[in-house]
């Protein structure tokens, strides 16, 4: 029987789906596991919720004949998906898209995820750098280290530092601020057109806004040359800002998760912590590719601090950028 014989087989036996007469659904089994949070009954609704009131297409979850998410499919515990039917997307303003995904699932429960990074950033953080602190000073005894070990013994301290000053800027943030926004629906990694049309209910990270426009500015930042990432930043936030203004809190919030050198963490962490091998090599070029980046990542930061004038700068940033 072949994989889509076998599919269609599943489907009849533990499913109960109207099929319109414009012809068949179009499905695929999703891997639980691939979900960043568990709770597939409130996933469900809001996709169902968000496909009824925004002009963006959606997977949508289906529910098994015995009422839960999950199938056993070839001994992986997995979730039928539907494929989104043909939309007219009136407005093709990645900002402005984005804005409307935000408006529509803020103030989601915060309740049905517990997996939301919300309330557990911070520690969260902390604990990264605590590893990777370890780590350096477990390197710097050893007689022979490895050409990525020397990249980070001689980088580490600059970029250590970015994040002790993100960590303190977020926990200032949180007393400044000490009712946080309503919470949205994000994406784990917001990579532009590609994470909204379709949206995946499976990368959906209950968090405040800001994770998303911080990711996207990431990138710019990070593929940019001045003055191009700059116009590029300040067309995406326009767009955004004209459905879905920023509070000076969600400003801070972005500045803070822009300021922590994710890239080059997940770098470190991927060689030092990662069961994998095979790509280690690789990392050596990523490491150097973060050093290369790191002025980029400040101009950003710059152009963030010009633009929220009311949020507070680190007198490092303000002096070098100056």
């Amino acid at each position: 029987m072949s994989g889509q014989a076998n599919l269609q087989a599943l489907v009849d036996q533990n499913y109960l789906l109207d099929v319109t007469e414009t012809g068949s659904l179009r499905l695929f089994f999703q891997p639980a596991d691939h979900f960043y949070h568990r709770n597939f009954e409130a996933l469900a609704q809001a996709a169902e919720y968000l496909s009824q009131n925004t002009t963006l297409p959606y997977y949508r979850m289906v529910r098994t004949k015995k009422g839960g998410y999950t199938l056993d499919v070839n001994g992986t515990p997995s979730v039928l998906m539907v494929f989104p039917g043909e939309r007219q997307i009136t407005d093709d303003h990645l900002g402005a898209m984005l804005a409307e995904f935000h408006i529509s699932s803020q103030g989601a429960d915060i309740r049905n995820f517990p997996e939301s990074p919300l309330n557990s950033r911070i520690d969260g953080l902390s604990s990264r750098m605590d590893a990777l602190g370890a780590k350096h000073r477990e390197i710097l005894k050893k007689k022979e280290p490895t050409t990525f070990e020397r990249g980070f013994l001689g980088n580490f301290l600059y970029f250590s530092g970015c994040a002790e000053n993100a960590i303190q800027y977020l926990v200032d943030t949180s007393l400044d601020f000490p009712n946080p926004e309503p919470m949205a629906l994000s994406h784990y990694r917001f990579s532009g057109v590609d994470s909204l049309i379709p949206e995946n209910p499976a990368l959906w990270v209950a968090d405040d806004r800001s994770r998303d426009l911080a990711e996207w500015l990431r990138l710019l930042a990070w593929n940019g040359e001045a003055p191009a990432q700059n116009t590029a930043a300040e067309a995406f936030l326009d767009d955004y800002e004209n459905r879905f203004p920023l509070s000076r809190q969600t400003a801070a919030n972005l500045f803070g998760k822009l300021l922590f050198p994710l890239p080059y963490v997940e770098c470190c962490e991927r060689y030092f912590f990662s069961q994998g091998r095979e790509d280690r090599h690789l990392l050596n070029d990523v490491m150097l590719l973060n050093e290369d980046r790191a002025e980029r990542q400040e101009r950003m930061l710059y152009f963030l601090s010009r633009r929220y004038s009311a949020i507070k700068v680190p007198e490092w940033l303000a002096r070098t950028s100056a």
